[in-house]
């Protein structure tokens, strides 16, 4: 009886990141737009899904990435994480569908880089049906995305690694493009939308 009240209250969580700021982006687009997805949208995530939306800036630094992601995995247990990240690149959201787990030797903001200690490279696979998210979320939604096969060998890619890591089937990294390109709050629909679509894909 204990054990049904707890799984009955058991929370639904969505955990969204974002990065802080780094080299020429002295204020993120990923970051700005993430804080207005808790402002915006939670309450029609809560009405839609009844999950519980939680936001975390992360720094750009590999140690607290490497420390933090497994303590967000362990203290939300969340039904999805989605890391948002800006790309001078990109001219739309763009989904990564794959990251490395060495191979990084561009410094974070705090001058350091990961050691590979001579281990092979191995790469991980998103486990959701990242083309089929795009397709989605332009059907339902209005909102153009990509799918990238090269997530950039930087932190975006790191902590993408390190969530699929441990879930690979409930992960996302969703790139988005700077200021110049989309403003926040259309880049924080198209990550509303993103999200809504995994939600139907997982029957969630």
């Amino acid at each position: 009886m204990e054990q049904a009240k707890v799984m009955e209250n058991k929370k639904r969580n969505v955990v969204v990141t974002g990065f802080g700021p780094f080299g020429v982006h002295a204020v993120n687009a990923s970051w700005e737009a993430v804080k207005l997805l808790k402002d915006r949208s939670a309450r029609k995530l809560k009405d839609l899904y009844d999950i519980d939306l939680i936001i975390e800036e992360i720094p750009v630094v590999y140690d607290h990435v490497s420390s933090r992601i497994p303590n967000i995995w362990k203290e939300h247990d969340p039904l999805l994480v989605v890391h948002v990240g800006v790309s001078y690149v990109a001219k739309c959201l763009t989904i990564e569908s794959n990251a490395s787990s060495s191979g990084y030797t561009r410094n974070d903001i705090v001058e350091k880089c990961p050691s590979d200690c001579g281990m092979a490279c191995t790469r991980l696979n998103v486990g959701l049906d990242v083309n089929a998210i795009c397709k989605n979320v332009k059907d339902k939604f209005n909102c153009i995305a990509d799918v990238s096969e090269d997530a950039g060998r930087y932190l975006c890619e790191y902590i993408l690694y390190q969530s699929l890591a441990i879930k690979h089937d409930r992960t996302l990294f969703i790139h988005v493009p700077d200021f110049n390109c989309y403003s926040s709050e259309e880049t924080e629909r198209g990550i509303l939308g993103i999200i809504c679509c995994v939600m139907e894909s997982l029957g969630e």
